[in-house]
């Protein structure tokens, strides 16, 4: 299951599936009325957020709580996947049928939905560790006053005095988690809200809970979720709605207060859904299965400012992916893998698309003479950590080309294993891919291997 696929479901803690029972009071509570220690301002949004400036708005206040790293995932990833029909399918089923309107839509469906903006992160505390008991999952949606008001909060107000309880079943890729959802006084955020608290049905041991609150304020609809270890009643559920509550007031602070100014990325000939689509129909030299999941356009979070972080260094034998992306800023990536039977068996490749303004030399082309005068390599890794790659072959490529490399090397992990890596450009579109080998003699045949695969996508792509 993907690890962030149902933000608002609740989530099982060591455990491969529901086990035991529990269920919530069959008692039918009171419709649940707001209330709360938040107070609203009278101001709301009034137009619009674009993907991107809802990014901003989760980054900024993340910043505001001292957190070192981006808050917002990239929706542009998330939208490529979902539109591109790369992942799982998804259903999600109430009991009271009505009852669903009550709950935010699954994560591929809302990705998928290009009638309304949104963006999505995780809040951790500013101070402590994150976990999940304390990570506060964070979705905002927005569109046209009236289309979000519909879109999020369109049902009648008495539909809560008859959804006080009911069933969620939420299905991906034929497997089936089934949850009791009870509402819950909502705290008094924005101009409509409603809270609930959910848990698995049957609930098992270790199985954790989840706590959702919604709020709606003018163009803007916040759902937030926590998870909570232990929830049987409504008090269980009471610290994480205060916890939400508040975020839920940072973030509309942060929202009327104005987001920072989002330049549109550069013209590309690919958009992140159109290079997800390139790889359909495409396999592998041997009839292998290629996917391509999902795509972004490289460049930095809307609405966060990095620390300083000291240049990697210039050195013709240390290659760092890190400040070969940020050379890459505005181009279109994306990140797949050709199927294998086993571990040796599988390749994984990354293509770009970089934007027409790009011009001579292209960062590929600089990549590829580095690589192509190594004996040995100093690959500097995501963190602050490096790797050595010891023993640097030159392969022969036999693709077509503006510019190649191919080199087979070991690291020093004592596997024994081979590794090639090979890279090609036509135009504005590169790819390199990666594969291991038990032995250095099937290194050459490996990048032949390669070569095919690249001819392929660059044919696919009119190149």
């Amino acid at each position: 299951m993907m690890a962030a696929v149902l933000a608002l479901a609740a989530c099982s803690s060591g455990a491969s599936g529901p086990s035991g029972s529990s269920t919530p009071n069959s008692s039918q509570p009171a419709p649940p009325q707001s209330t709360g220690p938040v107070t609203e301002s009278s101001a709301t949004p009034s137009r619009p957020f674009t993907d991107a400036e809802l990014a901003a708005i989760i980054n900024g206040a993340g910043q505001n709580r001292n957190l070192p790293f981006p808050a917002a995932q990239d929706s542009t990833r998330l939208r490529s996947g979902a539109t591109g029909g790369s992942l799982p399918k998804t259903t999600m089923e109430a009991t009271p049928g009505e009852c669903l309107a009550l709950i935010p839509p699954d994560p591929i469906t809302r990705w998928a939905d290009k009638s309304i903006n949104f963006a999505e992160g995780a809040m951790p505390p500013s101070a402590g560790q994150s976990g999940p008991t304390t990570t506060i999952m964070v979705v905002l949606r927005s569109a046209e006053k009236d289309a979000i008001a519909t879109a999020d909060f369109g049902y009648q107000d008495d539909l809560g005095s008859r959804c006080g309880q009911f069933d969620l079943a939420y299905t991906e890729s034929g497997r089936t988690s089934t949850y009791a959802v009870q509402l819950l006084a909502a705290p008094v955020v924005g101009e409509k809200q409603n809270a609930f608290m959910q848990v698995t049905k049957p609930k098992g041991p270790g199985d954790f809970g989840s706590v959702g609150l919604r709020v709606l304020s003018g163009t803007l609809s916040i759902s937030l979720s926590l998870a909570v270890a232990n929830l049987n009643s409504e008090p269980d559920a009471k610290p994480a709605l205060d916890a939400m509550a508040a975020l839920a007031k940072e973030l509309l602070d942060q929202a009327l207060k104005g987001t920072p100014a989002v330049s549109a990325p550069p013209a590309n000939s690919m958009t992140p859904a159109q290079l997800v689509d390139l790889f359909k129909g495409i396999t592998g030299p041997n009839g292998e299965p290629v996917s391509l999941p999902q795509a972004t356009v490289l460049g930095g979070s809307p609405g966060f400012t990095p620390s300083a972080t000291s240049p990697a260094t210039g050195s013709p034998c240390t290659i760092s992916d890190e400040s070969y992306r940020a050379a890459l800023a505005g181009s279109v990536a994306g990140q797949g893998q050709i199927q294998g039977g086993g571990k040796l068996d599988s390749t994984d490749f990354t293509v770009i698309s970089m934007p027409s303004s790009q011009t001579p030399p292209y960062p590929f082309d600089d990549r590829a003479a580095q690589l192509g005068g190594c004996t040995s390599v100093q690959e500097s890794l995501p963190g602050g950590g490096s790797r050595t790659w010891a023993l640097v072959i030159p392969l022969n490529l036999s693709v077509s080309a503006d510019s190649s490399y191919a080199v087979a090397y070991q690291l020093s992990d004592g596997t024994g294993e081979w590794h090639v890596q090979a890279g090609a450009r036509r135009g504005t579109l590169s790819i390199e891919a990666a594969s291991m080998t038990p032995s250095q003699s099937g290194t050459q045949a490996e990048a032949e291997t390669l070569a095919a695969f690249f001819g392929s996508v660059f044919s696919h792509a009119g190149r």
